[in-house]
């Protein structure tokens, strides 16, 4: 079925939708990153990570008696929780105090300030369009003969100024989040968010208003952003953590700023390996300037491109919308002199029809936080016809198509992206290699160490993480080559079955296990004989000893002075002559289990 394009209802969007971005690249504080902001009444917000075991309860209460506010919302400690870190705000006259006290802290592994966010969007310079062409350049209604989203469409988290859900939204939206209030109740009131998702999901062919890419799809309204379209990265963390754990596999993030936190890209992360898409408008600032979230190395980034501008003469609108727009956010090529800096992946129309939050609907925005949600949108398609795909198996499919039509005038990785071909690309199906796991069957091990693939090989989407499992339950994970976790088994003993999973990009998994033997407590060891502590000798002095062990003493170490002075693995008596010590000297005797757990022996203590 070939679907007939038809006019929407146009009206004058509401100024509170669009806010100019020329001031987008406005993220960074004073030149000390860790400086308090100049206006001394504004609280400073704080992001802490801690490190993998600490006691954050005793870090909290810490904060708390120097002053500090430490959030206090369940939605936004959940959130933050899932990668160890929390959010505070403290006075800027405490500002400094608090930050250095945190570095010292132990239980602290990094401290940085929270970082703003604006939407990405420009003002309209077309207030009437009559028909959707953003539509046709992406192909939309070729791809409406495939799908429309499916009976249950997929769930699209839009992770922005919050929904509203009038006109082509009604019936669209699914429980959504409000981080800016901490509140359930994610109204829009900016107009941004509302816009942006009518892009992803609007209703269309029912006779009314617009038609979004993917018509059945539920929208996810995240609130992170305020009325002026402002926010702090910690909020954009935390969204983006709620919505996956919501179970949204596909988020739409239509803002950027020029610098990013370790708390923004842990959560990118935690998404990735989660399975879900992050997409990202590139920004408007017309230049190679990076832009984060866009600029991470897990989001599907979007460029914007040129309108069709005769869809009479055109109704495939192709002629023009291959170039990039002047005022887009791009990737620096080479040069002669430095390498080249890629980060954004695709482009999609730049100026669109949409609607506001009162229903209203409007021609002419522009700004790549309305290219972004077409891609989005069609991400959504791509997995209402693939349920199983994950985040890499979708943009896969995105970035396959978009190679085929390249812009004219560069600046992304593929090109303009091309739904119908996307619908059905491949993905990978063969599950990562591994040799092993070490440490391997009938290892002895104490403590905090390291469980690794071994042999690890992946013939195409690559490694996304490792997660370990001791007995049958999830302990912790890795994300990063080479993949080994770390994990304190201070508390384990005996035989236990350590199990890493280790998964590719593309959601395939492999499992390599072996059972080791945990072994915390330390061998005892014993002096037998030996001259009386505290005598005077002469000539060689003889040390007898004995050890004991459940699973057994692998070497002794005769200790001099508390050096190691000779080694036996044995029970074989120490000689040592008195012309080779010290005038005073100890002796002690020092024994490893195979776990590597040291025992001690008293310390007799002498003079020659």
């Amino acid at each position: 079925m070939k679907l007939t394009p038809r006019r929407i209802t146009v009206g004058l969007i509401s100024t509170a939708v669009v806010v100019t971005m020329t001031s987008v690249t406005t993220w960074a504080l004073a030149a000390d990153k860790d400086a308090a902001p100049a206006a001394s009444s504004t609280p400073v917000r704080l992001i802490v990570g801690y490190k993998a075991g600490a006691d954050r309860a005793s870090a909290t209460r810490a904060l708390s008696a120097s002053g500090a506010r430490v959030s206090v919302s369940d939605a936004a400690k959940a959130a933050l929780s899932a990668i160890n870190a929390s959010r505070v705000t403290v006075s800027p006259e405490r500002s400094a105090a608090t930050i250095s006290a945190l570095r010292s802290d132990p239980n602290v592994a990094y401290v940085e300030t929270d970082q703003p966010v604006k939407t990405a969007e420009t003002i309209p310079n077309d207030p009437v369009f009559s028909k959707q062409n953003e539509m046709y350049t992406v192909h939309a209604p070729k791809a409406w003969d495939t799908t429309k989203g499916g009976a249950n469409g997929p769930t699209v988290a839009v992770i922005d100024t919050g929904v509203n859900a009038v006109g082509d939204l009604k019936g669209a939206t699914v429980a959504g989040y409000d981080f800016v209030n901490n509140d359930a109740s994610p109204a829009d009131d900016a107009g941004h968010g509302t816009s942006v998702a009518a892009l992803v999901a609007a209703r269309g062919n029912n006779g009314d208003g617009m038609a979004g890419v993917c018509w059945t799809c539920k929208i996810m309204p995240v609130k992170v952003l305020d009325a002026r379209g402002d926010g702090y990265q910690s909020d954009v963390a935390q969204g983006i953590i709620w919505a996956v754990q919501k179970g949204a596999r596909i988020l739409n993030l239509s803002l950027s700023g020029v610098k990013g936190t370790q708390a923004l890209a842990d959560a990118v992360a935690y998404a990735n390996m989660n399975g879900a898409l992050v997409v990202a408008a590139a920004g408007n600032d017309g230049n190679t300037v990076k832009q984060y979230p866009g600029a991470y190395g897990d989001v599907l980034t979007v460029a914007a491109t040129q309108r069709c501008t005769d869809f009479a003469k055109d109704p495939d609108c192709t002629a023009g919308t291959t170039t990039r727009t002047k005022w887009s956010s791009y990737n620096k090529p080479k040069t002669s002199t430095s390498p080249a800096d890629v980060w954004v992946d695709v482009a999609a129309p730049g100026t669109v029809s949409s609607m506001d939050s009162r229903g209203n609907y409007s021609t002419g925005i522009e700004g790549t936080s309305f290219s972004s949600p077409i891609v989005a949108g069609a991400a959504a398609l791509i997995k209402a016809e693939n349920p199983s795909y994950s985040g890499w198996s979708i943009a896969n499919a995105i970035y396959t198509a978009a190679a085929k039509r390249p812009l004219t005038n560069g600046g992304v990785n593929y090109g303009l992206i091309d739904i119908p071909p996307s619908l059905n690309v491949p993905t990978d199906t063969t599950p990562p290699t591994a040799t092993g796991i070490s440490p391997g069957n009938g290892s002895f091990k104490r403590g905090t160490f390291t469980v690794s693939p071994v042999g690890l090989k992946d013939d195409r989407s690559g490694i996304r993480n490792t997660t370990l499992w001791v007995n049958g339950k999830f302990v912790s994970y890795s994300r990063k080559a080479p993949f080994g976790v770390s994990f304190n088994f201070s508390s384990y003993k005996g035989p236990t079955k350590i199990e890493l999973r280790i998964f590719d990009r593309a959601g395939n998994n492999k499992i390599v296990s072996s059972t080791v033997t945990i072994d915390n407590n330390a061998p005892g060891v014993r002096i037998t004989s030996a001259p009386k502590s505290g005598s005077k000798l002469s000539g060689t002095v003889s040390i007898g000893y004995t050890g004991s062990d459940a699973n057994g003493i692998t070497r002794y170490e005769l200790l001099l002075n508390g050096k190691v002075a000779q080694t036996h693995t044995g029970t074989a008596a120490f000689k040592f002559a008195t012309t080779a010590v010290a005038k005073s000297f100890t002796v002690q005797v020092r024994a490893y289990d195979k776990a590597g757990n040291p025992g001690l022996s008293a310390k007799y203590s002498y003079t020659r």
